[in-house]
């Protein structure tokens, strides 16, 4: 009975603070509503006893996605108008020559790999010790490596971006 009466006044929160995402003055306020609306989401996993999917909800989309808009956002440049400065230039078909080429990379990829038929409609549990074991023994490596990529870019990206502000 508790868990129903939290369900509800999770649901009626997560209503509202989406609802504060679309009505929000300022981006900022909006990316902060944004936060509170996923990480409700994940509670909600969580009284659905998923606690796997609950972890991904706040890793993944309250932290990973969100630092992303906000990153784009401190990236956006705003003309004396207010209006988005033009984004295209010089250099308009040269990223679409190399969009074009990743696009049809992939594309060859996804149709020349062997994929896995239907493994039949039975559901395997596997439990969250093992994900993270096979994650960080198997995978350690690679996820340090990126995140410390990721961090450089950020940190990069905010340089430039204030550099580019103080001229």
């Amino acid at each position: 009975m508790t868990t129903e009466v939290l369900w509800w006044i999770f649901a009626v929160a997560i209503v509202a603070v989406s609802a504060g995402v679309v009505f929000a003055r300022t981006v900022i306020h909006s990316a902060i509503f944004l936060i509170l609306s996923l990480a409700g989401v994940g509670a909600m996993y969580l009284f659905l006893t998923i606690e796997f999917i609950a972890l991904v909800q706040f890793l993944i989309y309250g932290g990973a996605v969100t630092v992303l808009i906000l990153l784009a956002l401190m990236l956006t440049r705003m003309g004396i108008a207010g209006r988005p400065e033009p984004t295209t230039g010089v250099q308009a078909p040269f990223g679409a020559l190399v969009a074009a080429g990743l696009m049809a990379t992939l594309i060859g990829v996804a149709v020349a790999t062997a994929w896995p038929g239907n493994l039949g409609d039975t559901a395997v549990a596997v439990s969250i010790e093992t994900i993270g074991e096979e994650l960080f023994e198997d995978f350690g490596a690679p996820f340090m490596i990126t995140a410390a990529l990721l961090l450089v870019a950020f940190i990069g990206a905010i340089v430039i971006a204030r550099q580019e502000d103080e001229d």
